[in-house]
């Protein structure tokens, strides 16, 4: 199913094997999410430093390791293999997000 007919255009289903990548990296990303605030719902705080407590820097790890990865797949799907699909513009849009707010907190001073 496409919006359109031809090549370039935006596909509602994914269609090659980068955006299929992405999307995954996304649902990774959600797991690390639920996973921390699990952990945090169970009673787990912060340190000091990021590596003081792993039951949430694990999570919080694994969460921007998969948005870092849906950003840079979707980044090689849509210029490589022009899949311009839906999920893999959300995707890349939520890694881009992710990744903005990651590089704010490393250099910005607290």
């Amino acid at each position: 199913m496409t919006t359109s007919t031809g090549d370039g255009h935006i596909h509602f289903f994914l269609t090659k094997p980068f955006g299929r990548w992405s999307v995954t990296s996304v649902v990774v990303f959600g797991v690390g999410l639920l996973a921390m605030q699990f952990a945090v719902a169970l009673g787990k705080e912060g340190g000091e430093t990021f590596f003081d407590n792993w039951w949430l820097s694990g999570p919080a790890f694994v969460a921007g390791a998969a948005a870092f990865s849906a950003l840079v797949s979707g980044v090689v799907a849509m210029i490589r293999e022009h899949d311009r699909s839906i999920g893999v513009i959300l995707s890349t849009l939520l890694g881009l997000l992710v990744a903005f707010f990651i590089t704010g907190e490393i250099l910005a001073a607290h």
